[in-house]
């Protein structure tokens, strides 16, 4: 037998169930191929009536297999007699359980209506209370909760004859509580309330049972809700689209992953999904009086039965009223900002290459211009003989300028004047000749690169940079920024942190503002910016930052013990397991390209060629007018040194 555990005024429980067997109760106990049976002496009756436990043994532990332990609640007035009760001696002697026994006085609980246990508590402890039809209401509204296992030990119930009170009695704790493991444990059997029983001639829900059920009722009754409303609430979100009816402000329908969710949902368990108008606060946030709107509001003041749409699992601090199902998909949380701005089209053939290439160049060009030296005064001190009859500049250093310039005319591709007069300078001008040739057509396929995919400066692609960035981090959904940046993480987490704004207005289209005029960055899911903004990433006006500082599995948020908590998480578990949920964001993935292909966005085809302007040949008329401006100056130059070095002489400038 399991362990007890009874208060100093229940101590006397012990001492009295010792002396039911000798001075009150007949109990007999026979073994016969595994049945026994108890005689009983009702409370108030005369008449000895025999229950065989065998199978209400069975049905019996199939209820109490998970529970922890169990309270056994007996009538003070009536301990021998309850003591005698069979149901009571299965729960005491021979379910395994640990048991707490204590005694109850019916009167005072007549007296304090108050409810000490709330319907939605923290301890989900189970009861077996021994009672009667009378009393049953009074001790039902006292002791039942909507987590938990109760079996009530009716001793003087004849079903069906009363069903209509006890009936009656369930149902208002259904409704009340959402309670429905409620037991009725009477010498007919066990009967418990079906709350989804459709009776045809009432047009009403709910019905008094016999178990008959092999299996739990969590399964059974779950599987077959016979078109109970439910109500279901979903609002816009990124696998969420509900739309309205014209006429009034109601949902018709909601097309999404979670409106395939839901119907899937209302399929298998065969309720009416009665979808609620949203809460204009759509996810819910604690207001400063402490009292919390949208749906979180909602599932508080049990406005709804089940939200279909996606919430961060988090501590929303209202553990006590709702929970979480079973995850169904995961998402990050992002920050994107304004894209950077494009390079102009001035100055675009000098970013068509990276830094490298073109540093690259410039010193290949100035070794090769000392190597050529190198070679000239070593032909000069050999006296190496010469393959034609060209004449040298005197000075080693007009020397040096006519090689420095003759490496550069030949770097850009563009034929010398004059050959040198030695023939290792001319195979060494063969070499230089093909490495500009390399480099050029590496110039020449970046720049036609840069003209078709036009280049932009450097964005923003790590925390670090977006905190250098001074910009203002605007969200709409306290979730989102609760725990986004935790100051006690880093220093950088901390500046990040000071940098949130919080905007009031849930309506506002932030990343369209962020579009058109920039100056801010906005932190979203990942998945939102794919489905609902994936145009102003495609057109290059926002830009969305590599890392992401945050990731979330998602889930539906239910109230807390709710009886059809099971079936959903079993049912979401089957869907994800199949690959429904995958499947379903995927074909909304593959609409939203369709759409994105449509409507011309698609810049991997539209940008496949593309037809040359004179607004693209800029940089090449600045070069002319820079080239024509230098030589201008130079002309200048050379005409006054003429200019000068005559007149020193007395003698006329002329040209």
């Amino acid at each position: 037998m399991g362990t007890r555990e009874i208060t100093s005024s229940d101590a006397m429980i012990y001492y009295l169930l010792l002396l039911f067997p000798i001075n009150y109760a007949q109990a007999k106990v026979q073994q016969q191929r595994l049945q026994w049976q108890f005689s009983v002496i009702p409370n108030g009756t005369n008449n000895i009536e025999s229950i065989n436990l065998t199978k209400i043994g069975e049905e019996l532990r199939k209820y109490t297999l998970q529970l922890p332990h169990i309270n056994v609640l007996l009538r003070a007035k009536y301990l021998e007699n309850d003591d005698a009760n069979p149901y009571v001696r299965w729960f005491i002697r021979h379910s395994n359980l640990p048991v707490i026994i204590k005694s109850y006085d019916h009167k005072q609980i007549i007296k304090n209506q108050s409810r000490t246990l709330l319907p939605v508590s923290k301890n989900r402890d189970s009861f077996v209370i021994s009672t009667d039809s009378q009393q049953l209401h009074n001790v039902a509204q006292r002791f039942v909760q909507r987590a938990g296992v109760f079996f009530f030990i009716l001793s003087d119930a004849q079903l069906p004859q009363n069903s209509g009170d006890l009936h009656n009695v369930l149902h208002t704790l259904w409704i009340k509580y959402r309670s429905f493991k409620n037991f009725l444990l009477t010498f007919q059997g066990i009967f418990y309330f079906n709350p989804f029983a459709y009776e045809a001639d009432t047009g009403k829900y709910g019905r008094l049972v016999l178990n008959d059920n092999t299996k739990p009722l969590d399964i059974t009754m779950f599987r077959d809700m016979h078109g109970y409303p439910l109500r279901i609430q979903i609002f816009k979100s990124v696998y969420a689209r509900p739309f309205l009816n014209m006429s009034n402000p109601s949902i018709k329908d909601v097309y999404g992953v979670d409106g395939r969710v839901a119907e899937l949902l209302e399929q298998q368990m065969n309720f009416t999904m009665v979808l609620q108008e949203p809460d204009p606060n759509y996810f819910g946030e604690r207001s400063k009086d402490g009292k919390y709107n949208g749906a979180i509001g909602s599932i508080i003041e049990d406005k709804i039965d089940l939200c279909l749409t996606g919430f961060f699992i988090k501590d929303y601090l209202v553990t006590e009223y709702m929970d979480f199902t079973v995850a169904v998909y995961d998402d990050k949380l992002c920050i994107y900002v304004p894209k950077a701005q494009r390079i102009p089209q001035s100055i675009l053939p000098l970013f068509s290459v990276g830094y490298d290439v073109w540093l690259g160049f410039i010193l290949t060009a100035l070794v090769n211009c000392l190597i050529w030296y190198l070679i000239r005064r070593l032909n000069l001190y050999l006296n190496i003989r010469k393959c034609a009859d060209v004449s040298l500049d005197r000075s080693q250093w007009w020397q040096f300028v006519r090689i420095y310039i003759d490496t550069w005319v030949l770097w850009v591709r563009v034929n010398i004047v004059r050959y040198p007069p030695f023939n290792s300078e001319r195979i060494f001008i063969a070499s230089l000749c093909l490495v500009s040739v390399i480099f050029g057509a590496i110039f020449e396929s970046s720049l036609a690169t840069v003209f078709i995919h036009p280049l932009y400066y450097n964005d923003i692609n790590t925390l670090q940079e977006l905190d250098e960035s001074n910009l203002k981090i605007i969200y709409k959904y306290s979730s989102m920024a609760d725990d986004l940046f935790f100051s006690e993480t880093s220093p950088l987490y901390a500046s990040l942190n000071k940098k949130l704004v919080h905007l009031q207005d849930l309506n506002a289209d932030v990343i369209l503002d962020i579009a058109k005029h920039g100056g801010k960055a906005g932190v979203t899911r990942a998945n939102s910016l794919m489905l609902e903004s994936l145009q102003f990433i495609l057109a290059k006006q926002v830009y969305v930052v590599p890392e992401c500082p945050k990731d979330y599995t998602i889930s539906y948020i239910i109230p807390k013990d709710a009886p059809w908590e099971e079936a959903v998480n079993n049912l979401l578990l089957q869907f994800s397991s199949l690959g429904l949920i995958t499947k379903w964001i995927n074909d909304m993935k593959t609409e939203v390209d369709i759409d994105v292909m449509k409507s011309g966005l698609d810049l991997n085809q539209a940008n496949t060629f593309k037809v040359l302007t004179i607004s693209d040949l800029q940089l090449a008329f600045y070069v002319i007018l820079m080239g024509n401006a230098i030589a201008g100056i130079s002309l200048v130059m050379e005409i006054c040194l003429k200019c000068g070095g005559q007149h020193s002489q007395g003698k006329l400038c002329s040209f």
